[in-house]
């Protein structure tokens, strides 16, 4: 039997889509893992937070949780952000125990905003959804308590990750349920570009980055594959590999075109042997994972 690695990592969202796959790639690279769900641990009672992060004594800090539940009312999505993504965050750095000495919390490619593609980490952001606005906020309030603590940290932004048991709000996975279901697929301005990143390969990085904590990171790291792909252009790469027909309708507006494209010039910088997996590979290998082919 394996020795366990006893650098306890403690993962908030350990049960959202990348927690799960983040949890089972960890495990079995044999690392000691914290991973509280919501009812165990609410991350909106500090005191608790405190209480809990002090016992378990967590040396490193991977933040996934936040809200990906948008609500169309802008008033509603204001709130929930706020709620579930900015204020969680804060209470997570204030009550960080004084054994940690590494954290990887999750920031979003949707930080950047209306601005020219790819982004870089140094690009000036111009977030326009409530999320990208929090995530960024949260940022700011990481970066000051860093500074103060003198802690090691890296604020990742990953492209628009997929896989198995993909949120059904994200739009490969809302693809991939509706099949299942013999719904109609609705695109809204298929024209944009994503920039799509397949989850085991997220994970390596999230693993390569502990296994190399021990470099002063101190930085934001956009995490890509630049597998850059037309929205609209995926149903029929689906149907070409499923041998069958789906219903789908493309609703095109030329005023909306915003594109997502992450640069990974940073990671492979710091990385130059990583490997990424090829978007039609990554959903070849999901579609199978789903049942779907």
């Amino acid at each position: 039997m394996m020795k366990q690695n006893k650098s306890n990592i403690f993962i908030s969202g350990s049960t959202g889509f990348i927690g799960n796959h983040l949890k089972k790639y960890l495990r079995k690279k044999n690392y000691s893992l914290i991973t509280p769900n919501k009812k165990t641990l609410n991350l909106k009672n500090k005191y608790l937070l405190k209480k809990f992060l002090n016992k378990k004594k967590p040396k490193i800090i991977i933040h996934l949780a936040s809200s990906t539940n948008f609500n169309n009312d802008k008033i509603s999505e204001k709130k929930n952000q706020f709620s579930n993504t900015f204020l969680i965050t804060k209470n997570l750095i204030d009550s960080i125990n004084r054994d940690c000495n590494f954290l990887i919390f999750f920031g979003s490619i949707e930080e950047y905003g209306k601005i020219k593609t790819p982004f870089k980490e140094t690009s000036n952001v111009k977030p326009f959804s409530y999320y990208g606005k929090y995530k960024n906020l949260s940022l700011k309030y990481l970066e000051k308590y860093t500074i103060k603590n003198k802690i090691n940290y890296v604020w990742i932004r990953p492209s628009l990750t997929y896989g198995q048991n993909d949120n059904k709000q994200r739009f490969l996975g809302y693809i991939f349920d509706s099949i299942k279901n013999n719904k109609k697929i609705f695109i809204k301005n298929g024209n944009q570009f994503r920039d799509f990143l397949y989850i085991d390969d997220l994970c390596k990085v999230i693993n390569l980055l502990i296994k190399n904590r021990n470099k002063k990171f101190n930085a934001i790291l956009n995490i890509s594959s630049q597998n850059y792909v037309k929205l609209r252009s995926i149903p029929k790469i689906i149907e070409k590999k499923i041998k069958k027909k789906i219903y789908y309708n493309v609703r095109t507006n030329a005023n909306s075109k915003i594109n997502l494209l992450n640069s990974n010039k940073k990671l492979l910088t710091l990385f130059p042997n990583l490997k990424f997996t090829d978007f039609d590979k990554g959903l070849t290998k999901t579609l199978k994972k789903e049942g779907i082919i």
